[in-house]
């Protein structure tokens, strides 16, 4: 069968709907956004990473092993990915796997939350420059599996971001660099994996089974349901949050894991130092865009040059309805139902016209 791949644009956000078999769905979109995945590779900091793989490559290898072994359908979209791209396949797994060699690799991102009557989770998008006007929404309906809808950086898996499903899940993804990697799968591909969970619950239980090289923290949610959930995971180490009510916050380094798992900056402890005394009431999303789009915010200046905001979301558990706002652009709104199905028509009801 075809694959299909749609390039959109709302306001000031670029969306592109891909649809078909998987290898033939991920090859066409390597095709179709191929110059911007050229421009990823060739932009990227990447030689801290590229040293450790060279001085490691057992471990390297053992990681790619892990993660074809235990998650062929993720590694087989990764192949597909690099042979539509027409790039070599090692520059796209180095790069997919550059949080899981122990290299610390700058990423960031901060994720907010709120559990209560109107609860609410917030995400912000930290990534390099080489991203800016480049990364978009990206919606995949692969046959035969839940729709996916997510902030794609070009190049990559579609699993390190945000992540919203047609069966309500949403979830934001907090990198977290591990001192001492464990020869596991990568992380990427293991967060592909849990999008195809069916509820929070086997999302949760995916997360438990399945070990990572590196470390991320999710942030998650189903909605219709007012409760937030936090798991951080690296190697075989799970740990599993749940918030009732008020605030819950995470940024790049663990929280309930050891702190003698990961390397915590001083700049993600700086933004968590803000997040700790944050002091909502009731909020709404008007406050939790505002609080990710304040001291949170990252803009690669002065002491934070590698990683700047690419974009803000914020679902409302309670209605399902998203807010997404790109780095220097005016917001999107639409139903998580509408952007991981494709709904194109009942986004652009919400946005006003849909260039296409």
């Amino acid at each position: 069968m075809v694959a299909t791949v749609r390039e959109h644009r709302i306001g000031d956000v670029r969306w592109t709907i891909v649809r078909g078999p998987r290898e033939a769905a991920f090859h066409a979109l390597g095709a179709h956004a191929a110059a911007d995945i050229r421009t990823v590779l060739d932009g990227l900091p990447s030689w801290p990473v590229a040293s450790r793989a060279r001085r490691s490559p057992v471990l390297f290898r053992a990681i790619e092993s892990a993660s074809q072994v235990e998650h062929p359908d993720a590694y087989a979209e990764l192949t597909a990915l690099a042979a539509g791209a027409g790039v070599p396949f090692d520059d796209l797994l180095l790069a997919n796997l550059r949080g899981d060699l122990g290299a610390g690799d700058g990423t960031g991102c901060t994720d907010l939350a709120w559990a209560g009557s109107s609860s609410l989770l917030g995400h912000n998008e930290d990534g390099a420059p080489v991203f800016d006007g480049i990364g978009r929404l990206l919606t995949l309906l692969i046959d035969g599996e839940p729709g996916v809808c997510v902030w794609w950086y070009p190049g990559f898996l579609p699993s390190n971001t945000f992540t919203l499903t047609t069966h309500g899940l949403v979830w934001g993804i907090d990198s977290v660099s591990v001192v001492t990697p464990s020869p596991c799968a990568g992380r990427h591909f293991v967060a592909r994996t849990a999008q195809r969970a069916s509820g929070l619950a086997e999302a949760v239980s995916v997360l438990r089974s399945r070990p990572s090289a590196g470390g991320f923290a999710y942030t998650m949610g189903q909605v219709g349901s007012p409760v937030v959930t936090v798991v951080e995971k690296a190697g075989h180490e799970t740990a599993v949050t749940t918030v009732d009510s008020g605030l819950a916050w995470h940024t790049n380094h663990f929280r309930r894991l050891s702190p003698s798992l990961d390397s915590a900056s001083e700049e993600s402890l700086a933004r968590a130092e803000v997040c700790a005394h944050l002091a909502p009431v009731e909020p709404d999303v008007k406050w939790l865009v505002s609080a990710l789009t304040g001291p949170v915010h990252r803009n690669a200046v002065d002491g934070d040059p590698l990683m700047m905001t690419l974009s803000t979301v914020v679902t409302d558990l309670a209605s399902g309805e998203v807010t997404v706002v790109p780095r220097g652009g005016g917001p999107l709104r639409a139903r998580a139902a509408d952007l991981a199905s494709g709904n194109l028509a009942a986004v652009g009801a919400l946005n006003g016209a849909i260039l296409s």
